[in-house]
């Protein structure tokens, strides 16, 4: 049989603690009305000896192994010195001395006594309220982000240091100090003098850390939520608050508050190992973004295109450096130097740093930059790289079509797809022996994209009108995406698009524009891949070169036949094909005699 289940918790206590419960209620009631109705000193006398009584009964008990006796009367003693060290005052205001008194009171018999919870925790309550009274009345600024943080850093180093229930009861009762701490110090830090904000931000920092550090205690975990959270937390706030103490000077300043959190993110992605990386590499990373993006934003809201450029260039040089030391990092560290560098162009452009035909061509060399990274890559992580650099290349076409520089986009376009080609050749034969099929289709599709495009903007500029300057491109193009599938591929998918776009828009306008030497150039090069194609065994291309000799003829036969002769051999063939096709596929009524039909 199994055991019973245990009972709910207000089930749990026995008669013995109801006893102790009740009683220390009514001695601190008591105490309490005592108080209320005589005061002065009297009420006050009455109260501490009670308390004292209290606890030298929570010493006896605590002697005698009576758990509930120590913890109940050491709650009853602290309830009642609380209430006799400022008998007839508020609680929360009126002087600092008696709450520190009882603190180090209580700080003492919690040395001598270490069983009962009660006395640390009363030790750290008395604290908190001499820090209200203290707050009381007291300006915001730099001193009173101070108080807050010093209560809220000692706060968490009693949770740090604690057994378990005083330690989570200090934790919890010290997220609000952390809180309103921290938010006065971001205050404080962007807003006052120079003193006042690096104190604030170096009392942030340390409350921050001892914050991390209380991911280290396992009592704590439960508390804390993810294991990430209390990290970022911690190196956002940092961020902040050292972004308002480093810029405060002027944009120069900014630029450096930047490039700080880059430096630290970088150090800190580069050195860090072990259970230390977990830990600190979210804060270190948190941080650094946190002063980039603030500092980024500062230059952008102030409009200092030159200082945003060399920010985003000099993120760039540690990514550089982070991914050619770590090789684990370098599937993240390469994109984002390629990215920060496409920005810092974009950023030059629209500011008129540089022209748009400079920012267009560095933006091209990053493409080339970033597929040659990708070779390096292995083949399962260079995707982010590549696509980067992918971005970079249409953001270059981009700028050059909003600049209507037509030449220089046929010539960017040029050179971006037989780059992409190259590399979709390399790729597609060095496969990765984990893939079951080589890559490189991609890279092939967009470079014969490219290069169409750059065709047909180079046929405009020219001014060419005839239908071959844009059409043979476009096969052109569609032969290039079928890459190496050209020579053992299937011959339909690889050859037939592009030769179709190719062969048929020149015999529709050989025929129905006559006087041209169109149609002999389309036999000869019909007749020519036909040879071609015959000595290679390629069907492909061989029945379209066939059918395009015979579809120019026919044509040109039927414009050159009178109109009634012309039309009896179109209808002729269209009998012959439907005759051909019933006897193939018979249906009713074709299928019967002559002799049977009515």
């Amino acid at each position: 049989m199994g055991s019973a289940p245990a009972p709910p918790l207000r089930y749990r206590a026995r008669p013995s603690q109801l006893l102790l419960v009740v009683g220390a209620v009514l001695v601190v009631s008591a105490g309490g009305a005592a108080a209320a109705v005589y005061g002065g000193g009297s009420a006050r006398v009455l109260l501490l000896a009670l308390a004292a009584a209290a606890a030298g009964a929570s010493a006896w008990g605590s002697r005698a192994r009576l758990r509930a006796t120590e913890e109940t009367l050491a709650a009853a003693a602290v309830a009642l010195a609380v209430l006799g060290a400022d008998a007839g005052t508020p609680l929360l205001r009126g002087s600092v001395v008696p709450p520190l008194v009882l603190g180090g009171v209580f700080l003492v018999l919690a040395r001598l006594l270490p069983r009962p919870a009660t006395w640390p925790l009363a030790a750290w309550l008395a604290l908190q309220l001499a820090a209200v009274r203290a707050l009381d009345g007291s300006e915001a600024g730099v001193v009173r982000t101070a108080e807050l943080l010093t209560v809220a850093l000692v706060g968490l180093g009693v949770a740090l240091g604690a057994r378990r229930l005083v330690a989570r009861v200090a934790l919890v009762t010290t997220a609000p100090w952390w809180g309103a701490g921290v938010l006065g110090a971001l205050g404080t830090a962007w807003s006052d003098d120079a003193a006042a904000r690096w104190t604030s931000a170096a009392l942030t920092v340390a409350a921050a850390l001892e914050l991390v550090a209380a991911r280290l205690v396992r009592r704590l975990e439960p508390l804390l939520g993810p294991p990430v959270a209390v990290p970022v937390l911690a190196g956002a706030v940092s961020g902040a608050a050292l972004g308002g103490a480093l810029g405060a000077p002027g944009p120069g300043a900014v630029l450096l508050a930047g490039y700080t959190g880059v430096l630290l993110a970088a150090a800190a992605a580069a050195l860090l190992t072990g259970w230390v990386r977990g830990l600190f590499l979210p804060a270190a990373l948190a941080t650094g973004g946190t002063l980039v993006v603030l500092s980024v934003g500062q230059l952008v809201a102030g409009s200092r295109w030159l200082e945003l450029v060399l920010l985003l260039v000099l993120t760039a040089l540690p990514c550089v450096l982070v991914a050619a030391l770590r090789g684990d990092d370098r599937p993240v560290a390469a994109p984002a130097a390629v990215g920060c560098l496409a920005a810092a162009a974009l950023v030059a452009a629209a500011s008129g740093l540089v022209g748009v035909g400079g920012a267009a061509g560095f933006l091209g060399v990053l493409y080339a930059a970033s597929l040659g990274a990708g070779l390096v890559l292995d083949p399962q992580t260079r995707r982010a790289t590549v696509v980067t650099g992918a971005v970079c290349a249409a953001l270059a076409v981009v700028l050059l079509v909003l600049a209507r520089d037509r030449g220089m986009l046929a010539v960017q376009l040029a050179a971006q797809g037989l780059l992409t080609c190259a590399w979709g050749w390399f790729v597609w034969h060095t496969p990765d022996p984990r893939r079951g099929a080589p890559e490189g289709s991609p890279a092939w599709r967009a470079g014969a994209a490219q290069l169409v495009v750059a065709a047909w903007t180079a046929a405009a500029l020219a001014g060419w009108s005839v239908v071959e300057a844009y059409t043979l491109p476009a096969a052109l193009g569609l032969l290039l995406a079928a890459g190496p599938r050209l020579a053992g591929g299937p011959s339909w998918p690889a050859w037939g698009p592009g030769l179709l776009v190719a062969a048929v828009p020149s015999v529709v306008w050989a025929v129905v524009a006559p006087g041209s030497t169109r149609p002999v150039l389309v036999l000869l090069v019909a007749a020519a891949v036909m040879a071609v194609a015959a000595w290679r065994a390629v069907r492909a291309p061989l029945l379209i070169a066939a059918w395009t000799t015979v579809a120019l003829a026919l044509g040109l036969a039927v414009l050159a036949l009178p109109l009634p002769v012309s039309g009896a051999l179109v209808v002729g063939v269209v009998l012959l094909a439907v005759g051909a096709r019933r006897e193939r596929y018979p249906v009713a009524g074709f299928d019967a005699r002559l002799a049977d039909m009515r």
